[in-house]
């Protein structure tokens, strides 16, 4: 007969009403139960035996409770290996270009006006054609980067039809991903990027409202760039027909000091506007680019305190798709993949996508080849990097001690081996994340009562009390 325990990887929420019930969070399955004190006290004090059978097959099913003789850290970094051997998605990522319009101050790339040669072209299209042929894989999926993608749109256009031919010649079905500075996203290149080149998501970059954003990410000549990107978002998203074209719009805004004060009145712009409904919408903090950024970016405590305020404010405008429970990662990035690479406009080839282009890593183990000589080689010794998951089970980084591995993966491996924090800020911030979640539940199952109680719990809490005037109607104090 099996026996089990209470597994180490489960979030324990504070109480959601008066009766002082909790959620569970499964770090390993991302799976939340609502529990009574009772059931809670059973699964802590480990006296499993007592908590009655319908609710333990639930803890079992969503491994809240394991088997007794399990070592979870062994089984956890095993399903991630699993995941990426097994991966049936071929994912390269392709720099078109190594010029961008913008000087970010953050930036730790050096841009030239360099683009990918027919030569190197070629050489790209040769190698993914190798790796394609291996026969394991259902999808090529490209990711274009850059520098700026879209200063190399003609070598997109080029290079697409290439590689949607190898999707068909070995019954591959094809997707791209766009990551852009949106200053070139004009309405045109969005439909020839969806309709053409197969594109179905596309993320672009906005730094606060124009008194931020041009703070920080400026032209090379100093010139101001939101008022453009902003106005390419509305063309898009406002076309009659924006939802038949399918393609997933994201925005990021990378955060420090310099910039904090303007997430609230980007998120407040992007509402009144009409993207609420339309653009996925979060906030990263600015890092290490091979240079010193990091340095004035807000803590990992810090931030996961002002994320909690904005995800509130969100709420309150009624955007979709709010950050709430972090889901189970198994492949933490490409870096631990076995085959996925980044080919930059010069045809170096990596498998980190932080490296290209930074002079601090000019003479790096990052940079694994070059096309002119590499193309054929599919088995080049990858970065320290790649055996990530083997690290994770040492004791050289905090990871494999931690409750949130499961979802984060460990984090950036680049950002651990610089001697840099890379834990994610749901780490500081979880057991409200959680409880940002159940009230999201709540609000779309329109159950005022539940939002109520669960307000009037926690006077103290800065984010929760922020969404006090929009139940303030019926609230009821606890």
């Amino acid at each position: 007969m099996t026996t089990y325990k209470f597994s180490y990887y489960v979030i324990v929420s504070e109480p959601v009403n008066i009766a002082g019930n909790c959620i569970l969070f499964s770090t390993r399955t991302s799976k939340e139960l609502l529990v009574t004190p009772a059931v809670l006290l059973s699964l802590q004090a480990n006296l499993i035996e007592l908590i009655p059978e319908p609710i333990l097959q639930k803890l079992i099913d969503y491994k809240f409770v394991v088997p007794e003789s399990e070592l979870e850290l062994e089984t956890i970094i095993q399903e991630n290996k699993d995941a990426t051997e097994k991966s049936s998605v071929l994912y390269e990522v392709i720099q078109p270009s190594a010029m961008c319009q913008l000087g970010c101050y953050y930036c730790g790339q050096k841009h030239t006006k360099d683009y990918v040669s027919n030569d190197i072209q070629e050489k790209i299209i040769e190698r993914i054609r190798l790796k394609a042929s291996l026969g394991k894989y259902k999808t090529l999926h490209i990711g274009w980067f850059g520098a700026e993608p879209l200063m190399g749109y003609s070598q997109m256009r080029t290079l697409t039809p290439r590689l949607k031919e190898i999707a068909t010649e070995f019954g591959m079905k094809y997707s791209a991903k766009v990551v852009t500075n949106g200053l070139s996203l004009k309405d045109g290149v969005f439909e020839d990027l969806t309709k053409n080149l197969s594109v179905n998501e596309i993320e672009i970059t906005l730094d606060g409202t124009a008194e931020y954003h041009d703070q920080h990410r400026y032209t090379k000549a100093g010139g101001k760039s939101f008022d453009l990107i902003f106005q390419n978002i509305l063309n898009i998203v406002r076309k009659p027909d924006f939802e038949a074209y399918k393609c997933k719009l994201s925005i990021r805004c990378n955060v420090d000091k310099k910039n904090e004060a303007g997430v609230s009145p980007l998120i407040q712009q992007m509402a009144e506007s009409g993207l609420k409904d339309k653009v996925a919408f979060y906030m990263i903090g600015v890092y290490a680019w091979g240079n010193d950024a990091h340095k004035a970016s807000l803590t990992k405590e810090e931030f996961s305190e002002r994320e909690l305020e904005w995800s509130a404010e969100m709420l309150e405008y009624g955007f979709r798709g709010i950050k709430g429970k972090p889901s189970r990662t198994k492949e933490v990035c490409f870096t631990v993949s076995k085959t996925s690479e980044m080919y930059d406009a010069f045809g170096n080839i990596y498998d980190c996508s932080e490296t290209s282009y930074v002079p601090a890593y000019d003479n790096s183990d990052y940079k694994l080849g070059n096309l002119s000589k590499d193309h054929k080689n599919v088995n080049l010794k990858r970065s320290i990097l790649n055996e990530w998951n083997d690290t994770l089970l040492t004791d050289q980084f905090p990871c494999h001690s931690c409750k949130m591995l499961p979802v984060c993966g460990g984090g950036c491996p680049k950002s651990w081996h610089e001697d840099m924090r890379a834990c994610p800020t749901a780490k500081f911030n979880i057991k409200d994340q959680v409880l940002l979640n159940y009230l999201q539940v709540r609000i779309q199952q329109n159950d005022s009562s539940k939002i109520q109680e669960l307000i009037g719990l926690y006077p103290g809490k800065k984010w929760l009390q922020s969404l006090k005037n929009k139940f303030s109607d019926t609230l009821i104090e606890v």
